[in-house]
C-alpha cells in the first residue's frame, strides 16, 4: 500500500484542538489576573509573584508531557501498542512525582521565598495564600495533561479541548463567586481565584478521564488483558527520551520565572505591565506552537513508519504556513492593546504607556518566534532534543538572565529594555536552529 505524507488540512485538523487548548490552560492565570484587577495593583502584583513560583510547577508538568507525547506518537506511528501503554504510564508516573515533590516545597520554603521577593507583606501574603490553594490545581494538571498528550499524539486532540470548554466557564464563575463573596460566600480575594481554578481543573480532569475509559474499551483493553504491572526500566526507559525535551521547557520556565522575580524590583506600575502583557503574549503565541506541535506528531508518526521520503515534502509545506501564522499573530499582538483599556478600566495610565511602549518588539517578535518554534518542535520529533536543549538553556541562562539582572538591578533600566531582552534571544537562537534543521541529521535520531 503505497504511504501519502499528511496533508496541511489533516495538520490543521489535528493542530487547532491543540492550539484552543493551550490557550485555554493559558486562560487558568488569565481568568484569575482579570477577575483580582479591580482588587487593585497590589493583587497583581501578588498574583504575579505565585504566578512565577506556580508557573515552574506548571512548566515542569507540561515539559514532561511534552516528552510523553513524542514517545506515544512514534510509538503509534509504528502501531506498537505495548510501547504506547508503557509511555502513557511512565509519563503518568513522572508527573505525579513532579506533583509530589511540588506540594511539599510549596509548604515548606516558599513562604520565605515569596516574602524576599514581594515589595509589602500584604503582597507577600496574599501572594503565599494564593498558591497554597493553587496547590490543588497541580494535582488536577498532573492527570489531565498526561491524558491530554495520549489523545493529542494519537490524533485525538479534539477531546481535550472538549474538556477545556467545560472547565472555563465553571472556572469564571466559581472564582468570580469567591473572589467577591457573591451568593451568600465570603470575599476571599486571591485565594477565591485559586479556589475557581481547583473546582474547574477537577472537572475537567474528570471529563478526561471519562472519555479516556470509554476509548480504551474501544480499542478492547478490559481489566482482563490490561497491560504488565508498570517497572522501573519502563520509568527509565521513558525518562531517557523525554528528560532532554523536558529540560527545554524546564530551561525557559525558570528562566522566565527568575526573571520574573527580577523584574519585580522595577516598581509596581512597571512590573504590572510585565504581568499584564505576559499571558496575553502566550495566548497569542500558541497559535505558532499548536501548528508546530501538530507537524511535529505527524513527524513522529512518519519517523514510526520510517517513511522517510515523505518527510522533506511534509515539513517543507509546514514551514511555509507558519510564515502566514506569524503574520497573523503579529495581527493579534497589535490588536490587543486596544482591548485593553475595555479588559482592565482601572488601570493608572503609568501602566498603560509602558504597555505601549511594547508594541513595536512584539511585531517583530512574532515572525522569528514563530519559524523558531517550529523548528524546535520538528527537530524534537525526529529526536534531536539534545541540540534543541542546548539552544535553549545556553541563550537563556549566560545571555538573557544576566542581562536582566544588569539591566534591572544595576542599570535600572525601564521596563522596555528589559522586554527587548525577549527579540534578543529569539535572534540569537534562529541561527543555530535554521542551521541545524537544514543539516537533516534529526531525521535519523530516532527515539
Amino acid at each position: 500500500m503505497t504511504q501519502t505524507a499528511p496533508t496541511m488540512k489533516s495538520n490543521f485538523g489535528l493542530a487547532w484542538p491543540i492550539g484552543m487548548n493551550a490557550v485555554l490552560l493559558q486562560l487558568i492565570l488569565v481568568i484569575d489576573t482579570v477577575l483580582v484587577t479591580p482588587l487593585g495593583e497590589e493583587s497583581v502584583a501578588a498574583m504575579g509573584i505565585a504566578a512565577s513560583i506556580a508557573g515552574i510547577i506548571l512548566g515542569l508538568l507540561f515539559a514532561f508531557s511534552n516528552g510523553t507525547q513524542l514517545v506515544i506518537a512514534q510509538a503509534f506511528g509504528a502501531q506498537n501498542t505495548a510501547l504506547v501503554s508503557r509511555g502513557f504510564r511512565s509519563g503518568r508516573f513522572v508527573n505525579v512525582a513532579i506533583v509530589v515533590i511540588s506540594i511539599l516545597l510549596i509548604f515548606t520554603v516558599s513562604k520565605h521565598l515569596i516574602e524576599l521577593i514581594a515589595d509589602t507583606e500584604d503582597v507577600a501574603v496574599m501572594a503565599y495564600d494564593y498558591l497554597r490553594v493553587f496547590s490543588l490545581v497541580t494535582i488536577g494538571v498532573a492527570f489531565s495533561q498526561n491524558i491530554t498528550v495520549y489523545f493529542n499524539a494519537t490524533g485525538n486532540s479534539k477531546i481535550p479541548f472538549y474538556a477545556n470548554i467545560v472547565e472555563i466557564p465553571v472556572n469564571v464563575v466559581v472564582s468570580t463567586v469567591f473572589i467577591y463573596g457573591y451568593l451568600g460566600f465570603p470575599a476571599l480575594g486571591l485565594v477565591g481565584a485559586g479556589i475557581g481554578s481547583a473546582v474547574a481543573i477537577l472537572c475537567r480532569t474528570s471529563f478526561l478521564l471519562l472519555f479516556y475509559s470509554k476509548h480504551q474499551s474501544k480499542i478492547g483493553v478490559t481489566k482482563a488483558n490490561k497491560p504488565a504491572k508498570l517497572i522501573k526500566a519502563d520509568v527509565l526507559f521513558h525518562l531517557k527520551y523525554a528528560t532532554p525535551i523536558a529540560g527545554t521547557f524546564v530551561s525557559a520556565v525558570l528562566v522566565n520565572s527568575i526573571c520574573m522575580l527580577i523584574y519585580a524590583k522595577l516598581g509596581v506600575n512597571q512590573f504590572a505591565a510585565l504581568i499584564l502583557i505576559a499571558p496575553w503574549v502566550k495566548v497569542s503565541a500558541q497559535l505558532a506552537t499548536a501548528w508546530a506541535q501538530a507537524t511535529s506528531i505527524n513527524v513522529g508518526h512518519l519517523l514510526g513508519k520510517k517513511s522517510w521520503g515523505l518527510l522533506d515534502t511534509f515539513i517543507s509545506k509546514a514551514w511555509r504556513v507558519s510564515f502566514y501564522i506569524g503574520v497573523l499573530i503579529a495581527i493579534a499582538y497589535v490588536s490587543m492593546f486596544y482591548l485593553f483599556k475595555l479588559i482592565y478600566p482601572e488601570l493608572q495610565q503609568e501602566t498603560v504607556d509602558t504597555l505601549w511602549q511594547f508594541v513595536p518588539i512584539l511585531f517583530i517578535i512574532a515572525f522569528i518566534r514563530t519559524s523558531n518554534t517550529f523548528c524546535g518542535n520538528v527537530l524534537r520529533a525526529g529526536g534531536d532534543a539534545t541540540h534543541v536543549f542546548k539552544i535553549h538553556a545556553y541563550t537563556q541562562w549566560f545571555i538573557i538572565l544576566p542581562l536582566s539582572a544588569l539591566f534591572v538591578l544595576y542599570w535600572e533600566l525601564s521596563a522596555v529594555w528589559v522586554f527587548a531582552l525577549t527579540l534578543l534571544e529569539e535572534v540569537i537562537k534562529s541561527i543555530p536552529f535554521h542551521i541545524r534543521m537544514l543539516g537533516g541529521k534529526w531525521k535519523k535520531s530516532l527515539v
